[in-house]
């Protein structure tokens, strides 16, 4: 039984933690995650909270992965990420809550604050990649444009940042005539993030003995 849940229970920590990451990185004042920034720009422009926007657009996500699979996809794993995705938006409404106390006008603070966001986040990507139980809309929508195009995934995922950054700046200018959202945090955090991953993931492996998304 545990060995069977135990790799949900580490996804579940892996959203929060993930959540907490991208809290840290926005609280910064440097500019959110590049995954981020199109929910965070539309909390800006809606009024909705960080959390509702990112539940938002990942259920776009998720009807963009029906469009593109329609006849292979496994529609279970698919309706599986709407409760996942509640569950994240829930989580970075409540870490936006609890890291509130940090933002800061200081920029060494603000720089410190986004770091360690960057390197909490790089932590709660490398326990999903560990559990391999499920994976959240965004990445689902990765992998199916690769497998659609034959592309590998790596490269898809830089594009699928870069589009979701040039949206969000597209609609910051759009509303707010000025950038909002987005500075050179995004950047760092886009350069920094896998770095991190890796590390904890070798971390990871040495502590449990065994390799990511091994669950027998």
């Amino acid at each position: 039984m545990f060995r069977k849940l135990g790799p949900w229970f580490i996804f579940v920590a892996a959203l929060f933690v993930m959540s907490l990451g991208i809290a840290l990185v926005t609280r910064g004042n440097l500019g959110t995650t590049p995954i981020s920034s199109l929910p965070l720009v539309s909390s800006y422009a809606s009024g909705l909270t960080f959390g509702e926007t990112t539940f938002f657009i990942n259920l776009l996500f998720v009807a963009a992965q029906w469009l593109l699979l329609r006849k292979s996809i496994n529609k279970l794993l698919l309706l599986s990420q709407i409760p996942i995705t509640f569950a994240f938006s829930y989580f970075i409404d409540t870490s936006m809550q609890i890291t509130e106390f940090l933002s800061s006008d200081i920029y060494w603070k603000c720089f410190a604050v986004s770091m360690l966001g960057n390197v909490v986040l790089g932590l709660g990507v490398a326990l999903e990649v560990f559990a391999g139980a499920a994976a959240l809309p965004g990445e689902g929508l990765v992998l199916a444009v690769s497998t659609v195009l034959h592309k590998p995934f790596s490269s898809v995922k830089i594009a699928n940042d870069v589009i979701l950054v040039l949206l969000a700046l597209l609609l910051s200018y759009c509303v707010f005539h000025e950038i909002r959202g987005l500075r050179e945090g995004t950047v760092i955090s886009a350069l920094c993030v896998g770095i991190f991953v890796k590390f904890w993931l070798a971390g990871l492996t040495k502590l449990f003995k065994r390799a990511p998304a091994d669950t027998e």
